[in-house]
């Protein structure tokens, strides 16, 4: 009896609050990416949540000409492994921070 309890584990869910997330890259964002990845491993539901970003130009050539296009990460995204990412429209406003981040620092 005491093995089955020892086996049955508490799965929770978690929620990860990083102004530094995908599509930037970086110490942070590796660490909140790699956390998230590993706590989904061991069953439990994790989800990232972040500002959208303007990502730079994605710029498609063909032999006549060139279309530059700016992307925008936004809305709700999963990752490899099924990892949820909600990008919430924040204003960001110094190096990537919101205001949530300059109120607390």
């Amino acid at each position: 009896m005491a093995q089955s309890h020892q086996l049955q584990r508490r799965r929770f869910s978690i929620a990860m609050v990083c102004d530094f997330f995908y599509p930037r890259l970086g110490g942070v964002e590796n660490h909140i990416w790699s956390l998230a990845f590993h706590l989904q491993r061991l069953g439990h539901k994790v989800i990232v949540i972040t500002h959208a970003y303007i990502c730079p130009d994605n710029e498609y050539s063909d032999e006549d000409t060139t279309i530059r296009q700016k992307s925008k990460r936004s809305g709700v995204r999963y990752l490899p492994g099924g990892l949820k990412v909600y990008y919430c429209p924040f204003l960001p406003m110094v190096d990537e921070d919101c205001m949530p981040t300059f109120t607390v620092s």
